[in-house]
């Protein structure tokens, strides 16, 4: 065994969930439910209730959901079976060389995006509240560098005290979203938000393409939480229940606030603002944010560092450089590009569950004993998600407005078709290559561990 080989067993070990360690459906679910109250959930849903009707946004938050749940639930049940997270379960379909590099990679960059994103709200939010203050002007791309770079300094030094202001912030701001919805409605009436018609609608299957990228990595990547779960049942039913009712909610608190205040076009800092809210509700998006971005940073960093073979130990410079990265996307204006973004994920990351999908349920008939890490990089497994993923961006709605619009060919749902195609690649590939085939059917019970 190469001393690669034998570093990636060990990593793998490490990670081994042993049975002492297994939960039930309560803690797991709510770990799901505690966190589905944040920016972005509140951000993504305003964008669906400033383009769509807002039982649009209904149909399109619960679908988007659901497609999430369909293939989040196969990799829930791979992690409690195998007891590893999503990064070591990748091995056996893209081989441990290309399980590491695409995944930190993917990972990586995702979570990139959301900081920049995260630094551009905060930014937005502070220099209307400055101004509404003491009257000073400061540029958005100002106060999101600035910010940006607290929140990165505390990501690579730490700052104990930061998960403390999150306790207090998070009740806050939903305090505030309740309070500034029930006064719309007063004022108004209930008949503003059901009768509310976008001057420009981003159409459904577009709305259903952004609530997939809202949850698209947490949905790949859940098994590292369902790793935890003593049963496949466990697993399943503590991801479907703790993700989808609670993130649905949130975003159609978004999207009725995003209707409440039209002018805001969907940006959750105008809202604030518009409901009259700005200081106190700015004060929240920034604290609230704080804690969720520092998190994005040192997971990002820590994503490239293991990439490059340095673990931990490497984790502060590849932070340093990831978390820079995502501060220029802020201030080059990434919120502008958002729903582009959230399409992106939504093209990528299924289509990623996808190949590891087909290689466990169906190559490997859902069977532990069947598991094994590949060395180097699987051709079957980069070649369908790359296939996969390009299916969806192409008929998922990525390319439309953009210099490449041409490859825009709308076709049913973008993240369904990505999972599809990698499935079906993987499968040809593995089968015409000649690969180990494993015999019996699948087993859906859950199987039986050493205790």
């Amino acid at each position: 065994m190469s001393s690669e080989s034998e570093a990636m067993s060990f990593e793998a070990e490490s990670l081994h969930v042993d049975e002492s360690q297994r939960k039930g459906i309560g803690p797991l679910t709510v770990i799901w439910i505690s966190n589905a109250f944040n920016v972005s959930t509140l951000m993504t849903g305003a964008a669906l209730g400033a383009a769509l009707t807002l039982g649009d946004s209904l149909i399109a938050a619960f679908t988007g959901f659901g497609i999430i749940s369909a293939y989040m639930v196969l990799v829930a049940m791979q992690a409690c079976d195998l007891g590893l997270p999503t990064s070591a379960m990748s091995t056996a379909a893209l081989g441990k060389k290309g399980g590491r590099y695409l995944i930190s990679l993917v990972v990586g960059l995702a979570l990139i995006g959301w900081f920049g994103v995260q630094a551009a709200v905060c930014g937005s939010s502070f220099s209307i509240a400055l101004e509404q203050i003491a009257g000073v002007h400061m540029p958005v791309w100002l106060s999101s560098v600035l910010l940006g770079g607290l929140m990165l300094a505390t990501a690579v030094f730490g700052f104990d005290g930061v998960k403390w202001v999150n306790y207090v912030a998070l009740p806050l701001l939903f305090a505030i979203c309740m309070y500034g919805l029930a006064v719309s409605v007063a004022d108004a009436g209930a008949s503003r938000l059901f009768d509310y018609v976008p001057v420009e609608s981003m159409g459904l299957v577009a709305g259903v393409n952004i609530s997939v990228g809202l949850f698209a990595l947490g949905g790949a990547t859940i098994g590292d939480f369902t790793r935890y779960a003593k049963s496949r049942r466990d697993a399943a039913v503590s991801s479907v229940a703790g993700v989808w009712p609670a993130n649905v909610a949130v975003m159609m608190i978004g999207a009725a606030l995003a209707i409440a205040v039209p002018e805001s076009g969907g940006d959750i800092t105008l809202v604030m603002a518009g409901l009259g809210l700005a200081v106190v509700g700015m004060a929240a998006l920034v604290a609230s944010t704080w804690t969720v971005n520092v998190s994005n940073a040192y997971s990002a960093g820590l994503a490239f560092a293991v990439m490059l073979g340095r673990g931990e130990r490497g984790y502060k410079a590849s932070t340093l450089v990831a978390g820079a990265i995502g501060i220029l996307m802020a201030a080059a204006g990434i919120m502008d590009h958002f729903t582009f973004f959230l399409t992106l994920l939504s093209a990528m990351i299924p289509a990623l569950a996808g190949t590891m999908i087909a290689d466990y349920w169906i190559i490997r008939k859902g069977r532990p004993e069947n598991f094994k890490p590949l060395d180097g990089v699987s051709l079957p497994g980069m070649a369908s998600f790359a296939a996969g993923a390009l299916a969806a961006m192409v008929t998922g709605g990525t390319f439309a407005g953009t210099a490449l619009a041409f490859l825009d060919v709308p076709f049913l749902l973008g993240p369904v078709n990505g999972i599809v195609i990698s499935m079906v690649v993987y499968i040809a590939m593995y089968k015409a290559m000649r690969l180990p085939s494993f015999a019996g059917p699948v087993q859906w019970k859950t199987p039986r561990r050493e205790a």
